[in-house]
């Protein structure tokens, strides 16, 4: 339909060529597992912000802090994320220790098709300025 009133894009982005460049991450491995177990069923992806973040964090000696528990936090508030925003993308809050001044950061997580190839649902997780 869109490209019936529009035409072809000129351009586009696509995820692919995003996690490419670096500036997403799709979730593999125990960190795949950790968001099934949660309960998300599609592709979780993360921003390189938020994982820039993370890795703060890890690297903070004083906080004693590991990648797979503050991942295990962000996984576990997106899904009990409770402010809409709208039916496709839900704001929520967490605390990590240990990755700067603030204590709490406020995310989004977003459903989205995983490509522009690909109508498959996924899911990415970002800051709110980020959206």
């Amino acid at each position: 339909m869109m490209t019936e009133l529009f035409g072809e894009p000129i351009y586009t982005y696509t995820r692919a060529q995003a996690v490419e460049d670096g500036y997403q991450m799709l979730l593999t491995g125990k960190d795949a597992q950790a968001a099934k177990e949660v309960g998300y069923k599609w592709p979780v992806y993360l921003t390189t912000e938020v994982v820039d973040l993370i890795s703060r964090a890890v690297e903070n000696p004083r906080w004693s802090s590991d990648w797979d528990g503050i991942l295990w936090d962000i996984l576990w508030m997106s899904r009990r994320a409770s402010q809409s925003v709208n039916e496709y993308t839900s704001k929520f809050q967490v605390i990590i220790n240990g990755a700067g001044r603030k204590r709490y950061y406020d995310f989004v997580i977003q459903c989205r098709p995983t490509d522009i190839d690909n109508p498959a649902p996924a899911l990415t997780i970002m800051f709110l300025d980020e959206e």
